[in-house]
C-alpha cells in the first residue's frame, strides 16, 4: 500500500521476539513487503475500529481536546 505523499515520522518501538518472527514470516511469503509496512496496516485497522467504537459509543473522534 502506498502512502503517496503523506509525511512519515519514525518511532521506536519493543516488541515481542514473537511477534517480530511472525512479522518476518508474512513478510517472506510476500503478504507484506516490510515488517514497518506490517505494522502501519495493523495500526491502521486497529484505528478504523476504534473510531468506529467510538462513533457506535456516542463519542465523536473527530473531536479532539488540545489540553
Amino acid at each position: 500500500m502506498t502512502h503517496g505523499r503523506q509525511k512519515m515520522k519514525n518511532i521506536t518501538i519493543a516488541l515481542p521476539e514473537i511477534y517480530v518472527r511472525n512479522l518476518e514470516k508474512i513478510q517472506e511469503i510476500g503478504m507484506v513487503p516490510s515488517r514497518s509496512e506490517a505494522i502501519r496496516l495493523a495500526i491502521r485497522e486497529f484505528l478504523k475500529k476504534e473510531i468506529n467504537n467510538c462513533k457506535l459509543l456516542g463519542f465523536d473522534p473527530e473531536r479532539v481536546d488540545d489540553d
